[in-house]
């Protein structure tokens, strides 16, 4: 069955095609009523379904537990997550190219997509953890 155009399905795939990181459906929904254009926050989250299940999005899990939303690209979904603050890095340049290929040739898999997350602390929260730690080591002096 085709997919019907409507404004509203036109408008969540614009947002999904200018976001340079994956929305959740909340997002996507504040983002469409501050244009003046939201449907029901459900009418979002079935439009995004479709959307995956068509191949017109994919869904990314950032370790926090909340499904987000892109369109799919050429790069694959590669972050650097700060534990800290949850500040999100994207990674341009996919460390698992030659690894994807290898797989798919030793196993006859035809690999559709990845992502990889790595966690840690970010250089801000790493040196506000290391002052904390200095001035709890002069408490106790």
């Amino acid at each position: 069955m085709a997919l019907k155009n409507t404004r509203q399905r036109a408008a969540i795939l614009e947002i999904l095609r200018n976001r340079r990181e994956p929305a959740s459906a909340e997002e996507i929904h504040e983002e469409l009523s501050r244009m003046g254009n939201a449907p029901a926050l459900s009418t979002v989250y079935r439009n995004l379904e479709r959307f995956v299940r068509d191949g017109l999005a994919v869904t990314e899990l950032l370790g926090d537990s909340v499904t987000r939303y892109a369109v799919p690209r050429e790069q694959h979904g590669h972050y650097l997550i700060c534990t800290g603050c949850s500040t999100k890095l994207h990674i341009r340049d996919c460390p698992l190219s030659e690894l994807e290929e290898k797989l798919a040739r030793d196993t006859g898999f035809a690999i559709e997509s990845h992502t990889l997350t790595l966690y840690g602390k970010c250089p801000r929260c790493r040196k506000r953890e290391q002052k904390s730690a200095s001035g709890q080591e002069g408490q106790k002096k």
